[in-house]
């Protein structure tokens, strides 16, 4: 079988999953949805991002339908889509800049509570990014927003929904901590995705799915471990390709299959059996 055919027969069995693909009103939106397709791509995990600064709940939500419209023309486009959507736990330090513990704690559940409603209504399949600060913050910050994850991982479970994390880098430790705190929300880790994964996470992701950056040396070293794809593509016209381009996960799969990094079964596993299994459907 040649290398082509071997892609190719790919191509036309299996799905190729980026699972963390931002799009921005401001950016290529469905042009970047249009060169992930023509390298070969067909599914994206579409997760909401900040547009902008907000304080009150109502300019948080008209951001997420904001997402939720580019996600409808990623799929008019020619995708199949899963949509992720939270405040992102950089916007719960914002919120302490201008309120008490208390209120900062209850703007932003209420916005993950906006955000499971999306779940129950079918608009959306998780939420995502949660997390918390990926940089260094005083203790008491730091303890403030492990308690705010816990109880957004409580409620999201309470929808039967995924979850997606921003943390700092993954070593072993962080995954150890993470799953520790999985175990407090009784939050099921089988539906709980460390974004922004790299080798250390994969070392003992302690029942975590690890989305892997799409590198090749990653995908190489992680080449016996069960992962999915991303590229954080963030669709920044600041900043055009950050983190990874939108062709960058179908090429470096065509690439590793080609080179006997990855076989047809694992390239299935990584863009169609995990992805399934964590977001349950594409739509």
């Amino acid at each position: 079988m040649s290398k082509a055919y071997t892609w190719s027969s790919i191509c036309n069995s299996v799905e190729i999953t980026d699972n963390h693909f931002h799009l921005d009103p401001s950016g290529r939106k469905e042009l970047a949805v249009k060169d992930f397709i023509k390298a070969g791509g067909t599914r994206l995990v579409i997760v909401h991002k900040p547009y902008g600064p907000w304080k009150k709940i109502s300019a948080f939500q008209s951001q997420v339908e904001t997402t939720l419209k580019l996600a409808d023309k990623a799929r008019e486009t020619g995708a199949k889509v899963a949509v992720v959507t939270a405040p992102h736990p950089i916007e719960l330090l914002k919120l302490l800049e201008f309120n008490s513990p208390s209120r900062a704690s209850e703007i932003y559940l209420e916005a993950v509570d906006y955000c499971a409603s999306l779940v129950n209504e079918n608009k959306t399949v998780g939420l995502g990014e949660l997390g918390r600060p990926h940089f260094e913050v005083e203790p008491s910050v730091w303890n403030f927003s492990n308690d705010i994850l816990i109880e957004s991982l409580s409620r999201a479970r309470e929808v039967h929904a995924a979850a997606v994390l921003h943390t700092e880098s993954a070593t072993p430790e962080v995954m150890a901590d993470l799953s520790r705190i999985a175990f407090e929300a009784k939050f099921p880790k089988s539906r709980l995705v460390k974004h922004y994964g790299g080798p250390g996470a994969l070392e003992d992701p302690h029942g975590i799915v690890v989305s892997l950056i799409s590198s090749s040396t990653n995908i190489e070293t992680a080449s016996q471990s069960e992962f999915m794809l991303e590229t954080d593509y963030l669709d920044d016209p600041q900043r055009p390709g950050a983190v990874m381009g939108p062709r960058t996960v179908p090429r470096k799969t065509r690439k590793a299959l080609e080179d006997n990094i990855l076989s047809e079964d694992q390239v299935y596993s990584i863009h169609t059996k995990l992805p399934d299994s964590v977001y349950g459907e594409f739509l």
